[in-house]
């Protein structure tokens, strides 16, 4: 049975606790050692609570290990990525204005359960669809070397 205002994008869960045009609440679990590409989001500021688990994040040229009732704060264009720990990170993402929840609904599926999904799946065309919700991928994620030019 799918559930409501839940998706599977980009090997995580996402769940959409609130949406308004100036603001989105997503509930996000990610699996351990779970990275997504250095990017940034033109659009606005992204937020993070961490609620379970440990995460690493590279914002800028600032790192920052944040566990539970930590918060990461992202500026708008800001290059950011983040590193799961050992364990499954669960985190809410607060998105202003909101404008995230769209992007994660084109990059996977709605979610047949309330758990991580089976395995990850990353769209050939990513950086297109980055583009196309106000942003760009910068780098490679942080759980993988750049490649060598």
């Amino acid at each position: 049975m799918t559930e409501p205002n839940a998706l599977w994008s980009l090997g995580c869960l996402f769940i959409l606790k609130g949406r308004s045009d100036e603001l989105e609440v997503i509930e996000a679990v990610a699996p351990p050692g779970y990275s997504p590409p250095v990017h940034r989001h033109d659009f606005g500021t992204e937020s993070f609570y961490v609620l379970q688990g440990t995460v690493r994040f590279v914002i800028g040229d600032e790192e920052i290990v944040c566990g539970p009732g930590d918060v990461a704060h992202v500026p708008r264009s800001t290059p950011h990525s983040f590193l799961v720990g050992d364990e499954p990170a669960r985190v809410l993402d607060l998105v202003a204005p909101g404008r995230l929840w769209d992007f994660f609904a084109a990059c996977g599926r709605p979610a047949e359960a309330l758990r991580l999904p089976d395995e990850i799946e990353i769209p050939e065309t990513l950086p297109e669809i980055v583009a196309e919700h106000g942003g760009a991928v910068l780098g490679p994620p942080l759980n993988r070397p750049a490649l060598a030019v």
